[in-house]
């Protein structure tokens, strides 16, 4: 198994390897794993950005059409090797078609290849799971940031840990510096920890 996740706003809390399915018969497809987005806080059409997104590439009546769909994340993506390879090659392959140069057009893409069926049709990819947000490996967390994550039920302030709904400790958070709190206690974590390294390294 492979990760494609945003270094920058990611946390891990756990080994994210470590529940995942161990098939040995895997032979030209594999399993790939995409991660969504809060259905109640957004959509394609309630999304400024993807809506965007969504319209430059495929115009708008596919923004119509996909209006309540849940937005899928480009940046937090799992599959066996040959599904990830795969997708990467698909979405290589939509951007030399569009030739789209607009920033975070990569979800535009990712979004389209799902919900257009064409992603299920790319060979070396045999299943595609969706995880809804909080339910998954990763914890996409950036369109909850409408309130603090406290108020949503998945922070806990005195563990300092991201939870999903089911209140499992969540093994990747990603998007973490949208929520102020949670923002304030790892940037606080990272300066502690830079200074602990660096003494070490002075001895």
């Amino acid at each position: 198994w492979l990760m494609l996740i945003d270094a920058r706003d990611t946390v891990f809390q756990l080994d994210p390897f470590t529940s995942l399915p161990r098939r040995t018969n895997i032979n030209d497809e594999g399993l790939l794993y995409l991660y969504a987005e809060n259905a109640n806080a957004t959509s394609i059409s309630f999304s400024e950005s993807n809506r965007r997104w969504i319209k430059k590439g495929y115009g708008q009546d596919t923004v119509n059409a996909w209006a309540n769909h849940t937005v899928i994340c480009s940046g937090s993506t799992m599959g066996e090797q040959i599904a990830l390879d795969s997708y990467l090659r698909a979405m290589v392959a939509e951007h030399d078609e569009k030739l789209i140069r607009m920033r975070g057009m990569d979800q535009g893409y990712h979004n389209y290849l799902y919900y257009s069926g064409k992603l299920a049709e790319t060979k070396g990819i045999d299943n595609i799971v969706v995880w809804p947000q909080g339910k998954g490996i990763i914890n996409n967390l950036a369109a909850m940031r409408t309130k603090p994550l406290k108020e949503w039920g998945i922070y806990d302030p005195q563990s300092k840990l991201v939870l999903n709904w089911d209140g499992t400790e969540s093994a990747v958070v990603h998007q973490w510096d949208r929520d102020e709190e949670l923002n304030t206690m790892l940037k606080k974590r990272q300066t502690s920890m830079k200074r602990e390294f660096i003494s070490k390294l002075k001895r």
